[in-house]
């Protein structure tokens, strides 16, 4: 059975926007008409530990920094806005250093009233990034607590080297398997792998309210949904658009520096 649902699909890419996570809120924003206001926003989430001045990370555009924090704000296709915080820790695991980013997507608006924390963990190979793992738990208004575990292959390249970047057309995909556990009820797990792609379309400016930036702009398609993302050089992703309508753009950052 396939389970990429409205929850597995948010959950991979909340900071994707592959999916526009209020698909049962109407399309008018006021999909809080029904809902209990009882809705509380967490705490927002920071890193474990101080950045080292010193560290130099292995892929400039995805900047694993211990201590750095991105802030953005996504803007939905139904009118409804959320902020998302990343931070980023490392941690030593059998020997290895493991890169652990915690990303936490909370409504603003008060339409959907969800607060959702995604835990990823990434190592470096030379220059290139894999993903080793990833686990979300989200808490919907009115709603009991679920998660979702994603299930990579062994080797899934997240972000190439900068010289595969720089070539307009290289492309590069990964897949998982969704497993999603739901109070009183057995983990569900997919049968099938999702692929994910990327390709390189090439250099492009960008403005975000942190700033203007130069670009790598890369196209990332997840089954029927698709999103152009920009990353920038020692900040890593600052703008991402949905084919559906969503759109996430860095505000702000600490522990970061563009490179020219």
């Amino acid at each position: 059975m396939r389970l990429i649902s409205v929850v597995v699909v948010l959950a991979t890419l909340a900071l994707s926007g592959c999916k526009d996570p209020d698909v049962n809120v109407n399309s008018n924003g006021n999909g809080n008409a029904n809902r209990p206001q009882s809705f509380k926003p967490p705490p927002t989430i920071k890193p474990t530990q101080p950045v080292d001045a010193n560290f130099k990370p292995c892929n400039p555009y995805f900047p694993l920094v211990p201590g750095s924090i991105a802030k953005y704000v996504l803007n939905y296709s139904s009118g409804l806005v959320a902020d998302m915080t990343v931070v980023v820790d490392v941690a030593d695991e059998d020997g290895r250093k493991v890169f652990i980013q915690r990303s936490q997507l909370v409504d603003r608006s008060g339409g959907l009233q969800i607060a959702q924390t995604i835990t990823r963990r990434f190592v470096c190979d030379g220059e290139s990034v894999q993903i080793l793992s990833e686990k979300t738990e989200s808490n919907l208004a009115g709603q009991q607590p679920s998660s979702v575990d994603f299930d990579y292959r062994e080797n899934s390249l997240m972000m190439p080297e900068p010289a595969v970047l720089s070539r307009k057309g290289s492309t590069w995909t990964h897949a998982f398997r969704a497993i999603i556990h739901k109070p009183g009820e057995p983990p569900s797990r997919d049968d099938v792998p999702t692929a994910i792609k990327f390709e390189v379309a090439g250099p492009e400016d960008v403005t975000t309210a942190a700033g203007n930036f130069k670009a790598i702009k890369v196209l990332r398609t997840v089954l029927t949904n698709g999103t152009t993302d920009y990353y920038v050089a020692g900040i890593g992703l600052v703008r991402r658009f949905a084919k559906e309508g969503t759109s996430t753009d860095l505000k702000e950052y600490s522990g970061l520096a563009a490179q020219n």
